[in-house]
């Protein structure tokens, strides 16, 4: 007997009186996860002949393994990204590495693929325009973290939520009403 496949749930919602502070750790949230994202592009690209075969469950612990250092992998080879990401918090990163159609909403990842994909359509002849250029990667696009209950946020009732934010220093919980 086939299981169930597993439900995921996702909401859109406004969050009502956000003071300027708040709105100032929203952006250095986006902006270090941005940065981020960017970071792993590279990492991935990197790397693609080994990664781009593997499906969403295996590329995060993949990808991790080369760049997240833990007690029982303390040998890695971009050590750079905890120094640059200091306690970056996993469930971010591991959506920063894994945002496509394809890699079940991760960012870096289907950037990578869908580079590589155009990049061997344009290789092999077929264009819209004989003359058109090759396609480029782009790891600088707008993209947002994904917010994972219990993780990234707690809910407080209907009218209220903690965020986890980054004050530029430090991963802290803010409450939005």
């Amino acid at each position: 007997m086939k299981t169930p496949t597993k439900v995921i749930r996702t909401d859109k919602w406004q969050l009502n009186d956000v003071t300027p502070d708040q709105r100032i750790l929203f952006g250095e949230t986006i902006k270090v996860y941005r940065q981020a994202c960017r970071y792993l592009v590279g990492i991935i690209y990197t790397h693609w002949s080994e990664l781009g075969g593997l499906t969403a469950d295996k590329l995060t612990p993949a990808v991790e393994q080369l760049m997240h250092q833990t007690a029982k992998r303390p040998n890695i080879k971009y050590p750079q990204f905890n120094k640059t990401f200091y306690k970056f918090p996993s469930y971010y990163r591991r959506a920063a590495i894994r945002q496509s159609r394809r890699f079940a909403n991760a960012f870096a990842a289907g950037q990578v693929s869908s580079f590589v994909n155009r990049y061997r359509e344009w290789q092999s002849g077929i264009r819209k325009r004989r003359d058109s250029k090759p396609p480029k990667l782009n790891a600088d696009t707008g993209c947002y973290p994904a917010l994972y209950k219990g993780q990234c946020y707690k809910l407080h009732g209907f009218d209220q939520v903690e965020i986890k934010v980054f004050n530029g220093s430090d991963w802290v919980w803010t409450v939005v009403q």
